[in-house]
């Protein structure tokens, strides 16, 4: 009210003064009685209440169009770790070194050893070092068998040093001292010699090995694996001063596709030279090896040839495989084709019978051809793995052993060559009997068609093979005992009364049990009972095999 006071105030000077510019106004006086008090009336309040708005419950399909965008992201892969897992089982200690020490009946000396360590260079490169060593000579002459002793020392040093490029380098030297002694004379009828100095009879046979290698130890970028390496031997005996060299180089690659399916390709150089009495025989054998493999989900095919040239003849041998899972792991069928020459050298020949003829005469090194087409069925259960395979061979020039005797006492075999026909039946099985039991056994028949040979027979080769091991190993791996069943039938010989006059020698029944325990961690001692029925056959000609002997020793690891 006092605002509208004021207000009313200034209009009426405001009129005043209008009145006073105003000429035709009367000039009587005016007098002002009451000031005008304006007022408003009293307003009634109007109540509103608020009230929500109706819910919309109709959906609309809304329709969006979102231009696609490439956005570049700089996203490392992730390293992937392994997930903890505990198991009841404790993980072996790892050992660097391991020594075997024994003595035996009759007198029999036994050493084993063996270094191996990893020197750790940088982050990334390491070097692998390690060391065997090997001696095992016994003499049963105090027997009725004069002479009937053999010794055979071994030690080799290799080395692989792993580069931080991605590549290794590594190799090998080593040396073999094996001695025989020819006491086969003692059987032979007449004459019958006796009280030979043991100088007379012994062949020596001296080895020398060195070769060297490079490879990748990682995944290549291309996923090619690759490796190149040589390997060479010089070797002599010591009764007709023969020597052989022998130069292996071996070139392989093997680039991945997808990462399963394989392109492998191989080269090979292998020279064989032999020397005896001033004269030489050389075979020398290049293979190229082409092949492909692809890998399906349930099945495996590999296509390949193996291309191989010797003393300047050329032989194509046809290299394919199909392995067919019809029930995944536990049940596979293979079926293939390869074919091969197989070397026939000084050192092959005196390490698969040590009573050859070492004057080898001129054409005794060759190649053996053969082709082999094979099928059968292979898988692995819960407690075994198995396979049964059936094969045939045509072979040309197979090595086979014929006895001879000479007047100076030595009573060896020669190398004769001829064609056979081989059909093999093979079986191998790997069971878990029960916990800390595992049975091994396997089976090798061979059936001989000499329809297309000039022997009668295929001397000094066994026919049926049969080798049975059972191994027990407690829970806390102290004690580790062995069984073992070795079968072998009678090989066919030569007679020496005539021609086409042949035996057929006693079988091998061989029976052989073994234990070893380790009274503390670093400290044991090794048991082996050999041939337990005392089976004294003769595998080659007027050759019989030792009989019951018994081998004692400690065992030490650090």
């Amino acid at each position: 009210m006092k605002y509208l006071r004021i207000i009313f105030f200034f209009l009426l000077c405001a009129m005043s003064t209008v009145a006073w510019a105003q000429p035709d106004l009367p000039s009587e006086e005016v007098e002002v009685i009451k000031i005008f008090e304006a007022q408003l009336a009293e307003s009634e309040k109007v109540a509103v209440l608020p009230e929500l708005p109706v819910v919309d419950t109709s959906i609309s399909k809304q329709t969006y169009d979102v231009q696609p965008k490439s956005i570049d992201v700089d996203y490392p892969a992730p390293r992937l770790k392994p997930i903890t897992h505990k198991s009841d089982e404790e993980i072996p200690e790892i050992y660097k070194a391991y020594f075997k020490l024994g003595a035996g009946l009759p007198k029999s000396l036994y050493g084993e050893g063996a270094f191996n360590t990893i020197a750790k260079l940088t982050e990334k490169s390491a070097l692998d070092i390690g060391l065997n060593l090997f001696h095992h000579q016994a003499d049963f002459s105090d027997s009725e068998i004069e002479n009937q002793r053999f010794g055979l020392t071994k030690a080799e040093g290799k080395a692989t040093y792993y580069s931080d490029k991605g590549f290794a380098v590594g190799g090998n030297i080593g040396y073999t001292n094996n001695r025989q002694s020819l006491y086969g004379y003692r059987f032979v009828p007449n004459p019958i010699y006796e009280n030979i100095e043991k100088e007379s009879v012994e062949q020596t046979y001296g080895i020398f090995d060195f070769g060297g290698r490079i490879f990748n130890s990682v995944q290549t970028a291309g996923d090619i694996n690759y490796s190149a390496g040589f390997d060479l031997y010089s070797m002599g005996d010591d009764i007709s001063a023969a020597n052989e060299f022998g130069f292996d180089l071996k070139l392989k690659a093997t680039k991945w596709i997808k990462g399963k399916h394989s392109f492998d390709i191989g080269l090979r150089t292998d020279f064989t030279n032999f020397n005896v009495s001033g004269t030489d025989q050389d075979l020398n054998n290049f293979s190229l090896t082409p092949a492909f493999t692809y890998h399906g989900n349930s099945f495996k095919i590999k296509a390949g040839v193996n291309l191989m040239s010797s003393n300047d003849e050329f032989y194509p041998f046809p290299d394919a495989e199909v392995v067919v899972n019809l029930t995944g792991n536990s049940l596979a069928f293979y079926t293939g084709v390869t074919g091969d020459l197989q070397k026939n050298t000084f050192r092959s020949l005196t390490t698969y019978n040590p009573y050859i003829y070492t004057g080898l005469p001129d054409g005794s090194l060759k190649n053996t051809k053969y082709y082999h087409v094979y099928a059968g069925v292979k898988g692995s259960l819960k407690t075994f793995e198995y396979m049964i395979q059936g094969g045939y061979k045509p072979t040309n020039e197979l090595a086979l052993y014929f006895y001879r005797f000479q007047n100076d006492l030595l009573s060896d075999f020669d190398i004769i060559y001829d064609d056979w026909n081989i059909i093999n039946i093979r079986a191998s099985l790997k069971a878990t009997v029960m916990k800390n039991l595992t049975l091994t056994g396997t089976l090798s028949q061979n059936i001989f068609d000499g329809s297309n040979s000039e022997e009668f027979k295929a001397w000094h080769l066994p026919a049926l093979d049969v080798n049975v091991l059972a191994v027990y190993t407690t829970s806390d791996n102290k004690l580790r005992a062995k069984a073992q069943l070795n079968l072998q039938n009678g090989v066919p010989a030569n007679d020496l009364g005539g021609l086409n006059r042949w035996t057929e020698l006693n079988g091998l029944y061989d029976i052989s049990v073994g234990a070893e325990y380790w009274f503390v961690k670093k400290f044991g001692a090794f048991l082996e009972v050999n041939n337990l029925l005392n089976n004294k056959r003769e595998r080659w000609y007027s050759y019989p095999t030792y009989g019951v002997n018994v081998l004692v020793g400690i065992t030490a690891r650090f």
